[in-house]
């Protein structure tokens, strides 16, 4: 058997709750929200069963009616939603945003008290670790800097790509960029022209090394597309042999040259 149930105040008569439950759910307080709390621990409430139903969903559409019509009357203050879902319903009501933004856990004093105990910043092993590494000394370009943020301050460039540069041993323009503290990694010979060009892998033009499809383009009088396009396809760009740093050699490439090696022979 299903039902629907209701709390109310005995005083007044006033219906606070309203659910659906089956055998002894009406008289049980746990799992209730912190409004129903309120009712139940200020006032002499009680709990009764009002309709009874075969069928689930029948109790389902009533509690849902009765919650509508209870609340359009100012009642059932410690329903949060319309009901008629189950326990794992959650709508976004007023009520629900109401009592969602008033019993938030983490305005709780004892919660805040204790993010405020665990805060690791409160350590000053930490404190200090992170002003050291926020105040570390770089060299951009043969010249010091006091830290990662006063850098990036002169340099008008974020802290992250500061320390990007240092971590990597050079900066946008191929200049040599380390912590004070580290020794310098190898960093480009040749500079970008363009150094803000949206593509930066390095292609290689007939043996020269270009730090950017940009730049390699320009060199051979072509669109970056045009380069792009003939590497992809492993062909020659206006003449040029033309490659990706670094990029291994295909098995189209082993295929054609052994093709061509095939024809001469005939």
């Amino acid at each position: 058997m299903f039902y629907v149930y209701e709390w109310y105040v005995l005083e007044t008569n006033e219906v606070f709750y309203v659910g659906k439950g089956s055998k002894n759910r009406y008289k049980q307080t746990r799992k209730r929200n912190k409004i129903f709390q309120k009712y139940y621990n200020n006032f002499n409430c009680d709990s009764r069963i009002i309709k009874t139903f075969i069928n689930e969903q029948d109790a389902f559409n009533f509690e849902h009616e009765y919650i509508i019509e209870l609340k359009s009357k100012g009642f059932a203050k410690a329903n949060l939603d319309y009901g008629g879902k189950g326990g794992c319903n959650f709508i976004w009501t007023n009520e629900m945003r109401k009592y969602k933004s008033i019993y938030n856990p983490m305005k709780e004093k004892s919660q805040i008290q204790r993010m405020k105990n665990n805060n690791p910043m409160k350590d000053e092993k930490i404190k200090n670790k992170v002003r050291e590494k926020k105040y570390r000394k770089v060299i951009i370009n043969g010249i010091e800097y006091k830290g990662v943020k006063i850098a990036s301050q002169i340099l008008n460039v974020s802290e992250f790509t500061v320390s990007t540069w240092c971590k990597r041993g050079y900066d946008t323009f191929g200049n040599p960029c380390r912590y004070s503290d580290e020794i310098q990694k190898e960093y480009p010979l040749i500079k970008k022209i363009h150094p803000k060009a949206s593509t930066n892998k390095s292609v290689i033009i007939d043996g020269i090394k270009f730090l950017t499809v940009k730049d390699g383009a320009e060199y051979i009088g072509v669109w970056s597309e045009s380069l792009i396009r003939a590497i992809k396809r492993n062909k020659k760009c206006k003449g040029h042999i033309c490659k990706y740093d670094n990029q291994q050699p295909s098995h189209m490439n082993s295929y054609n040259s052994n093709m061509e090696g095939s024809t001469t022979n005939v």
